[in-house]
């Protein structure tokens, strides 16, 4: 193990006393003031008003009268919502009282009657799920009602005296060439010198390992701790490892929290790649509160997930994180309850010393200790800028795989840390802690909804007692007020039915380790979620068979309504809603069906446009003028002159590309490898690896490509498309899905026969 030559030094404090005595206030305001029970009083009392109204019984007519003059009402009065902070809040409202019509409706008039129990168990099972997300649906109004955008606050006064910063970078079983990156863009770092240490905590060459009775690992562990060790020998940075491979990650965290001393921690996962500016941007924030323990920014990705990959929508649609990291987490954080995501963020040191660092008793230790902290009375922020630029699982068994172990934490947290006992936290706190930890229990309620027209299709019971009346009276309207509603308040975000086809894919698998977590909270184990992953050839996932029985199924279903249909035409009342039901989730297998049919993955490293002039030098002192097309971890695509293929054909050259500055930008100087030259558009397109002579180069390498963030804005928000209103669910699946559906179709019959004779794929 090697040591900074300031690991060990004694740093100046921050205030301790001041800390405690600014966040007494905060402790105390638990205590009611007559003002504030009057203010609650009137809440309640409007809340009363406002159910009332909700649950009054009317005629059919008058009820779709009311529904479509409040839907219509919100669609004018949310025009207003940019200028008027009240106008937003009444549209929500005004939409929100179209959906409570409908769950008071549902309640009273469409359950089957208790003794006809081959429909009231599955009817009350969907009204269960129903339930359930409705309590979502309200938790999460009041989390996004009136979210908070914050500026970056740059550290201020003598650099001498800010606070100093710890970089921790966990590492288990990652490539030494992207820890590579990593460490050097955090080298890269703009802050002073003496005040910034960046540790590798390597949890892949522990003293456990290097001692492990099977003597093949045990020699790949040294061989691993050999490299990095002489990687951060390189990089100037401290390489850290622990005798054993205890508490996972929260545990290799704990073990590096102990042995520094920096008044700051920067947490960082060891694919996620810092700006040059991510200090400078969020300092500020722990020097203006001392009472602040946490610091988040967004996880941008430069890679799309399997979803986004299979149906080519990431340059061309929202990521399904968006919503959380531009919507929801600025909601959670005008109510102080913006928390800790496991990466990006910065953490005040003297607030985990209060409760012995990092919690480990779930597989989130994240989202935990921010809990804990929060329940202690300090605060945190969110800042919605991407300092940081990551990669997500690339295959689908992967993707699952890290999905299953938030399900499976968020699980642990709402059986072992329940935010409604938690002792400490604001009623606030409660219910946004709530929100988060009720999203994860959609395994439950997504196939549910999937799933239930198939109940009357196929075997003619009666869970859900509607008529086509009731169906345009109450349903329409409802769906149609939740579909305006999610566009008015994440906007460009997410598009329609694009969570719903997210929860649908991953709740038949999480699904098991979530009732395993369910029936033994305290067993699930931390398990690192694999990048870098490729899929070689097209094909479908080996996690695909639930979605393609699903499939099947919802078509027999359709079918089954058709032939209902024409054979009792004293149903076609009741069958029609089903038969929509049963079309819409038809919709949503063939999008899950043509995800799991997984493309192959040419590219191994994403590619960021650029347009830079740029000097490429040869050792003979040969120069060429060229443009830096575009950019990737691993290399440059350049534009050149065709008068130079001849020169740029010799074989075993190194030359020199030196790339020119900006006003934002330093010029950039790396040694590089041409591996393709060819023509393109009458130019000669040539592909070039990065040869870096040295650590200068490394560093300049990383700063170029992921030092600087106002690039990852402008691809963000041209991404950043809202789609129409009421269609764009439509839009989306006719874009996007059906041109897949040939290819997944004709791989289909193979499929079908390896799922019947039990083969593996």
């Amino acid at each position: 193990m090697t040591t900074s030559p300031g690991a060990k030094t004694v740093v100046r404090p921050l205030n301790n006393k001041a800390q405690q005595s600014k966040r007494q206030p905060n402790l105390n305001s638990r205590r009611f003031s007559l003002r504030s029970v009057l203010l609650w009083i009137l809440l309640l009392l409007s809340a009363g008003l406002f159910l009332a109204l909700a649950a009054l019984p009317v005629g059919r007519f008058a009820s779709a009268a009311i529904s479509a003059g409040v839907v219509a009402a919100a669609f004018v009065l949310g025009r207003f919502a940019q200028r008027f902070w009240h106008a937003r809040t009444l549209t929500v409202l005004l939409l929100a009282f179209v959906t409570f019509r409908y769950f008071f409706w549902r309640l009273t008039g469409t359950l089957p009657p208790v003794d006809d129990l081959v429909n009231f168990i599955p009817g009350v099972t969907l009204f269960a799920a129903e339930a359930l997300s409705f309590v979502l649906f309200l938790t999460s109004l009041f989390v996004i009602i009136d979210p908070l955008a914050r500026e970056p606050s740059e550290p201020t006064g003598d650099p001498a005296f800010w606070p100093s910063v710890d970089v921790y970078i966990p590492s288990y079983n990652e490539e030494p060439e992207l820890l590579e990156t990593t460490l050097a863009a955090a080298v890269c770092i703009d802050y002073p010198r003496d005040k910034l240490h960046v540790y590798l905590l390597d949890d892949g060459g522990t003293d456990q390992k290097l001692a492990h009775s099977n003597p093949e690992q045990a020699a790949s562990a040294l061989a691993r701790r050999e490299t990095l060790t002489a990687l951060c020998e390189r990089l100037q940075v401290t390489y850290m490892t622990r005798p054993r491979n205890e508490h996972a990650k929260a545990g290799n965290i704990n073990h590096a929290f102990h042995k520094t001393s920096g008044d700051l921690l920067l947490i960082l996962d060891a694919d996620h790649v810092p700006t040059v500016g991510i200090l400078k941007a969020t300092v500020g924030f722990f020097q203006q509160d001392p009472g602040l323990f946490l610091v988040q920014t967004p996880h941008f990705f430069v890679n799309p997930d399997p979803v986004e990959y299979n149906l080519g929508t990431f340059e061309r649609m929202p990521s399904e994180n968006e919503m959380f990291y531009y919507s929801i987490q600025p909601g959670l954080d005008r109510w102080n309850g913006s928390f800790f995501c496991g990466s990006a963020a910065i953490l005040r040191r003297a607030a985990l010393e209060e409760v012995g660092g990092f919690s480990g008793d779930t597989v989130t230790e994240d989202c935990e200790t921010a809990l804990e902290l929060h329940s202690r009375g300090w605060r945190s922020v969110y800042l919605p800028r991407p300092l940081i630029a990551g990669l997500q699982p690339e295959t689908f068994d992967s993707f699952i795989a890290q999905r299953s172990r938030w399900t499976q934490g968020m699980i642990q947290l709402f059986l072992l840390k329940n935010p409604l006992f938690k002792r400490g936290l604001t009623f606030s706190q409660r219910l946004c802690y709530l929100s988060t930890m009720l999203y994860w229990f959609f395994w439950f309620w997504r196939p549910i909804f999937l799933l239930s027209p198939l109940c009357y299709a196929l075997f003619g019971l009666e869970i859900y007692r509607i008529n086509l009346p009731d169906f345009g009276c109450f349903v329409i309207p409802h769906v149609f007020a939740a579909a305006f509603l999610s566009q008015f308040l994440h906007g460009r975000m997410r598009w329609p039915l694009f969570s719903e086809l997210y929860e649908y894919l991953q709740s038949f698998h999480v699904s098991r380790a979530a009732l395993a977590t369910l029936i033994r909270p305290r067993d699930p184990v931390f398990k690192v979620t694999a990048k870098g992953q490729s899929v070689e050839e097209d094909g479908f996932s080996p996690l695909a068979t639930p979605f393609i029985v699903t499939t099947l199924l919802l078509a027999a279903g359709l079918a089954a309504c058709a032939w209902r249909y024409s054979i009792f035409p004293e149903h076609r009342a009741a069958i029609v809603p089903v038969a929509v039901w049963c079309s819409l989730s038809l919709l949503l297998a063939l999008g899950g069906l043509a995800v799991v049919y997984e493309r192959k993955r040419v590219r191994r490293q994403e590619r960021f446009t650029v347009d830079r002039p740029a000097v490429l030098k040869f050792e003979d002192g040969t120069s060429i003028d060229l443009t830096v097309a575009d950019v990737s971890a691993g290399g440059v695509g350049l534009i050149v002159d065709p008068k130079w293929r001849e020169l740029l054909s010799r074989p075993d050259q190194t030359p020199v590309l030196t790339i020119a500055a900006t006003e934002t930008e330093a010029a950039t100087t790396t040694g590089v490898r041409f591996f393709r030259i060819e023509m393109r558009n009458g130019e000669l397109a040539v592909g070039a690896g990065f040869a870096p002579r040295d650590r200068q180069d490394i560093v300049e390498m990383a700063r170029f490509v992921f030092g600087n963030s106002v690039g990852w804005d402008i691809f963000l928000d041209r991404k950043r498309v809202a789609a129409p209103t009421f269609f764009g669910g439509l839009l989306f699946f006719a874009t996007r899905v059906v041109p897949r559906l040939g290819h997944v179709l004709l791989a289909l019959p193979g499929a079908l026969r390896r799922i019947l004779t039990f083969q593996a794929p």
